[in-house]
């Protein structure tokens, strides 16, 4: 490839990954120095180490965690990963899904990131953690999957974020989504506490949302 088309090769993939990666580029054919090189031109810029975006297609405040997301597997597109029979498991969830769906009172960094084994990382604005994550808990904001709020609820309540905030998010989950699926909620605390203890904290979080009789409806 000659610099034009290296170019329109990687307008191509911007077009189709939004923030893309070295190791996405160099799958279609671009070299390191070519995207070194259309860096030094304005062309596209660094969104952090091994990761770009074409320059004039409009940034988002979470290009930074698409980036992220998309470097714990960079070789692979975002389609081959989010189909349902190639699900990776590796997924936004707790505090940076809640603040991704508008729900509760959290920042969205430092990002939090759910995988079904450990990745180790040295970035300092993401946290690992290792969970499973069915993909029917999944749901997608700006490109990224992003934990479904009854999920969000009880990631946020697992990883021991302070009640009246999750309260507030779960209140906000419901006055935004009639679809809320309360009987979801319900069996994903039963699965991390068992019948009893979820019981007592799903009817807790109730009460704390003030949604107790009728779950709020």
């Amino acid at each position: 490839m000659n610099t034009t088309s290296h170019m329109t090769a990687i307008a191509r993939l911007a077009e189709s990954e939004g923030v893309f990666t070295t190791a996405q580029a160099s799958r279609l054919g671009i070299p390191r120095d070519a995207l070194h090189d259309a860096a030094e031109s304005g062309r596209v810029e660094r969104v952090c180490r091994g990761a770009y975006r074409l320059v004039g297609s409009g940034s988002s405040e979470t290009d930074e965690l698409a980036a992220v997301w998309k470097l714990t597997s960079p070789a692979r597109f975002t389609h081959e990963r989010t189909r349902t029979s190639d699900w990776d498991g590796i997924v936004v969830g707790g505090t940076t899904a809640a603040a991704m769906l508008d729900i509760g009172d959290f920042y969205l960094s430092p990002y939090r990131v759910y995988a079904p084994r450990r990745i180790n990382s040295r970035n300092p604005v993401v946290r690992f953690g290792v969970r499973d994550i069915a993909r029917a808990d999944v749901t997608f904001e700006h490109g990224t999957p992003v934990t479904r709020p009854e999920r969000t609820i009880s990631d946020l309540v697992t990883d021991g974020e302070d009640p009246s905030t999750v309260a507030d998010a779960l209140r906000d989950a419901v006055r935004g989504d009639s679809g809320f699926d309360f009987g979801r909620l319900r069996g994903l605390l039963c699965d991390r506490y068992g019948v009893e203890k979820a019981g007592r904290v799903y009817d807790g979080l109730l009460a704390d949302a003030g949604l107790v009789g009728g779950e709020g409806r």
